[in-house]
């Protein structure tokens, strides 16, 4: 039943919308990596083409994002990291993703991003389709989002899967709104969540529940100025119960960003957990909020920006993990060669000893390049 609602949304709006906007990107990535942290770089390419379509009729929307995706390089295919990551599915109750064509030195195939329709005025927002839920405050982690987590140690953090949810949100006034969720998942059961913001004086606060089959959260969200200093401060975090591993555990964070009048921008945040997973993480044991496990009690993140001038902008993200010393580093640089046109140089360092959590990992350099017509 829901997805018969869903394709007739699509269909009236595409049938009576009288504005659209069509963008298409193209992103391409050459990299050099050490896939099993042994020192041999694998060069390969990873290139995304997306279409984005955009319709609106009135206070009726409609978003259609796909992707066509192209990785070349054999020695990647076959290597295990690869056959690990294209393993990872979405969790949605349809397949997001067509069948992998192989050639001779690399595969091919397109995914569906994002898919969904809906209705927003000022009082009343409701959308239903492949969708991102969000939830959190936090810039590098967030432990609250049980729906469309990030990894900061991806290429591209932002990439996340989206869910096949129905979302409303209800506002009673500019500062205050509360929000329900209710997505399918891939097994067709479904995952539950409410959320309720507002104005305290002080700081924009939240608070936020989540249940599902597998796991359940109760959580906050805090976000406002220091003193009217600039320095913006936020935290966000939980009581988290995995029922698939049958633990409970606190999480949360706390982070601060401030832009300076030379156009640095430095963010700080530290993720603390009451419980460490170890050995559920080194043997892949299932889960029921994997993206919330992690090896240390303590994590320390800064991320910093400059425009050195109008057309390059540098970034420097750290990620420490407290217990072991590893850590990781990230420097790029991206430099507009017209307004549609981007080219980025990056690198991902991962240092430690042997047996820590980064330590194990390789380094990855690479060139970006992203064209946008």
């Amino acid at each position: 039943m829901i997805k018969t609602v869903w394709l007739l949304c699509i269909c009236t709006l595409l049938a009576s919308a009288i504005e659209s906007q069509s963008t298409y990107e193209n992103s391409n990535f050459t990299l050099s990596s050490a896939l099993n942290g042994n020192g041999h770089q694998t060069l390969y390419n990873y290139n995304r083409f997306r279409v984005n379509e955009q319709i609106r009729d009135g206070q009726w929307f409609a978003v259609a994002i796909g992707d066509i995706e192209n990785i070349l390089g054999r020695e990647l295919i076959q290597s295990n990291a690869y056959k690990i990551a294209s393993a990872v599915t979405t969790d949605t109750p349809f397949s997001t993703q067509t069948k992998t064509y192989d050639y001779d030195e690399g595969q091919m195939y397109a995914q569906l991003y994002r898919l969904y329709a809906g209705y927003a005025d000022e009082k009343h927002t409701v959308s239903l389709g492949l969708q991102k839920v969000s939830m959190g405050v936090g810039r590098i982690w967030n432990p609250t989002d049980l729906f469309n987590p990030k990894n900061p140690l991806a290429l591209e953090p932002d990439e996340v899967y989206g869910s096949f949810a129905l979302s409303y949100t209800y506002a009673f006034g500019s500062l205050s709104q509360i929000t329900a969720v209710a997505a399918q998942r891939a097994d067709k059961s479904f995952k539950y969540a409410g959320r309720a913001k507002g104005y305290l004086g002080m700081a924009d606060a939240a608070i936020d529940v989540v249940s599902a089959d597998d796991v359940s959260m109760i959580g906050y969200e805090l976000e406002g100025e220091l003193l009217e200093t600039g320095v913006e401060l936020r935290s966000e975090g939980g009581w988290f119960d995995d029922k698939v591993l049958d633990r409970k555990f606190i999480q949360g964070l706390i982070g601060a960003d401030y832009g300076f009048e030379n156009s640095f921008m430095l963010i700080g945040e530290w993720l603390h957990t009451s419980r460490t997973f170890e050995q559920e993480l080194r043997f892949r044991i299932p889960s029921g909020a994997l993206s919330n496990l992690v090896r240390s009690k303590d994590y320390v993140a800064i991320s910093c920006g400059f425009q050195f001038d109008p057309l390059l902008y540098g970034t420097l993200s750290t990620i420490l993990n407290a217990h072991d010393g590893s850590f990781y580093t990230g420097p790029v640089l991206r430099y507009s060669l017209e307004d549609d046109m981007l080219l980025g140089l990056g690198m991902m360092f991962y240092e430690g000893k042997s047996g820590s959590e980064f330590g194990a990992l390789g380094q990855t350099y690479y060139v970006n390049f992203k064209i946008t017509f």
